[in-house]
C-alpha cells in the first residue's frame, strides 16, 4: 500500500488557526495542510504527533523511509529570499527510518559505486548543455565578442547557482531565458553597475542608470 503524503508548511502567513480545535498557529509553526491557501490543522491535532524528523541530503534514506512509513509529513518552509516554499524534510515514523537505515547500510558500496557513475555521466552532460546553450548565444547574438558565448553559457548555467541557465525554461533554449544570460553578463562586464554599489543607490535605481547601456550593446551584438 502506498504511503500517504501530506505537506507541512512552516507557515509565512499571522493569520492562520486550526480548523480542529481553533487555535492560532503562530508565523513559522507548522501548518498540516493541502496547500497554505486550504484550510488545515495545527500539529498537534495532525496525525504526525510522535513521527520524526529526517532532514534531506540522503536520497535513499529519504526515498526508503517514506516507503516504510504509514504517513509521510513533507515539510515546506518560507524562503524568502527566492520567494518561494522549500524542502526542509520529511516526518515519518521512527520504525521507518530505522528499516531504511539498515536496507542503506546493506547496499551502502554497490549504491556508492551506481552514484560515481551517474555523477560521470551528469558532468559530460552537463558540458554537453553548456556547448549548446553557448551556440545558441551566439545564434541569437551573433555580433557578441568573440568566445563571449562561451564565458556567458558557463556564469549562467554553473551548477547549483540557482542562475538562470539552471531553469527549465533555458533548457529549452527559450529565446528570453537566452537574453537574460546576456543582459545579466553585459550589465557586470559592460557597464559600471557593480562601481555604483555603496554610493548611496539603491539596486533597482543602479539598475534603471545602465538600462540604456545595457540596451545599446544588446542591439549591437544582435544586429546582423
Amino acid at each position: 500500500m502506498a504511503t500517504t503524503s501530506q505537506n507541512i508548511y512552516l507557515t509565512k502567513r499571522e493569520k492562520l488557526s486550526c480548523k480542529t480545535c481553533g487555535t492560532r498557529i503562530p508565523l513559522g509553526k507548522a501548518f498540516v495542510a493541502e496547500s497554505e491557501k486550504h484550510k488545515g490543522t495545527c500539529f498537534t491535532c495532525s496525525p504526525f504527533v510522535g513521527y520524526i524528523m529526517l532532514s534531506p541530503g540522503n536520497a535513499a534514506m529519504t526515498r526508503r523511509s517514506k516507503k516504510h512509513s504509514t504517513l509521510c509529513g513533507v515539510v515546506l518552509f518560507w524562503n524568502q529570499r527566492r520567494k518561494r516554499y522549500e524542502r526542509k524534510g520529511q516526518l515519518v515514523e521512527e520504525i521507518a527510518i530505522e528499516k531504511a537505515r539498515l536496507e542503506c547500510e546493506s547496499d551502502k558500496e554497490s549504491r556508492a559505486l551506481k552514484n560515481k557513475k551517474a555523477a560521470v555521466i551528469r558532468a559530460v552532460q552537463d558540458k554537453a548543455y553548456i556547448i549548446v546553450f553557448a551556440e545558441a548565444i551566439r545564434q541569437r547574438y551573433p555580433n557578441c565578442p568573440a568566445n563571449r558565448e562561451n564565458e556567458i553559457a558557463a556564469h549562467a548555467c554553473e551548477k547549483y547557482s540557482g542562475r538562470v541557465g539552471r531553469t527549465a525554461n533555458a533548457k529549452q533554449f527559450d529565446g528570453k531565458m537566452i537574453d537574460l544570460a546576456v543582459e545579466a553578463h553585459i550589465r557586470h562586464t559592460e557597464t559600471n553597475y557593480d562601481d555604483q554599489f555603496g554610493k548611496g543607490k539603491r539596486k533597482r535605481e543602479i539598475r534603471t542608470d545602465v538600462k540604456l547601456d545595457i540596451n545599446r550593446i544588446l542591439k549591437q551584438w544582435r544586429h546582423q
